[in-house]
């Protein structure tokens, strides 16, 4: 394991309580849903390739987000 997965495991550990809770999580899922679908409404309106790249790349990251109940849970 290298030293960046080690780090990134003790971080993930930390967050377990928020992935846990039911209330929590369905609280922060709701935000990035909210976050997505902003940018998919600045995506249908932008016209220069190097925004629209970085609009992707920001719902990508917010989707990959949603997939840390999973890691953090894992070992559970």
């Amino acid at each position: 394991m290298t030293k960046q997965d080690n780090h990134r495991q003790k971080v993930v550990s930390k967050l377990k309580s928020l992935c846990s809770n039911h209330k929590q999580w369905d609280a922060f899922c709701e935000y990035l849903d909210i976050m997505i679908s902003e940018n998919h409404k600045k995506l249908e309106q932008l016209d220069d390739i190097a925004s629209i790249h970085q609009a992707q790349g920001a719902v990508k990251a917010l989707r990959q987000m949603k997939y840390l109940r999973d890691e953090a849970l894992s070992d559970v």
